[in-house]
């Protein structure tokens, strides 16, 4: 049986659908937490450890990478929650480009069951970039309860659980095959 929607009625429909699905996110975006508690109460004071350039193509820089620990002495993999890695940029980069590298560096630094169970989360998770301009900053902040945030300027966009999913989201600068290897080695100081 075939449904038949009039021009006006599948209007309708469809509004209605991109209403609930705007709803939907926009309750998804109330429950995540700010990243200033993100560590909770108790945790201890995150330092900035090291910075590195963040390049395109290899020679443009684009803006500048910091990664923060509660202790600097434990910098280096395998790496271990409580971690910040903040970007802050000088161009305007839009949101997709950014999700589109990140699935493809995740899908190259890991082996393909663990991108097959992870990449609707993976997806998920990076349909919350936005177009930015100079002087934007994404953060990714790694609680040691496995949870990873990431956010805008402060403003949480996008949270998942498992350290699964967060060391493998790491894998985009940390892995063996990076975004870019001096990015790596400038992180880790190396």
């Amino acid at each position: 049986m075939t449904h038949r929607f009039s021009g006006s009625a599948l209007s309708r429909l469809i509004v209605s659908a991109l209403a609930a699905a705007a709803l939907s996110h926009a309750a998804m975006a109330d429950d995540l937490t700010d990243p200033a508690s993100f560590f909770g109460d108790d945790a201890p004071a995150m330092q900035e450890c090291t910075r590195g350039d963040v390049r395109a193509l290899r020679f443009i820089r684009v803006g500048e990478a910091r990664l923060s620990l509660d202790d600097c002495a434990r910098n280096g993999l395998p790496l271990k929650p409580p971690l910040r890695l903040q970007f802050s940029y000088r161009r305007d980069v839009p949101g997709d480009a950014f999700a589109e590298a990140a699935e493809t560096m995740i899908k190259r630094n890991a082996d393909a069951d663990t991108f097959d169970a992870l990449q609707s989360r993976i997806q998920a998770f990076n349909a919350n970039y936005r177009d930015i301009g100079n002087g934007d900053t994404y953060q990714l902040d790694y609680a040691p309860d496995g949870r990873l945030l990431l956010s805008l300027n402060g403003e949480p966009l996008a949270e998942e659980s498992g350290d699964d999913f967060a060391l493998n989201y790491l894998s985009i600068w940390f892995g063996d095959d990076p975004y870019n290897d001096r990015l790596k080695r400038d992180l880790l100081g190396n």
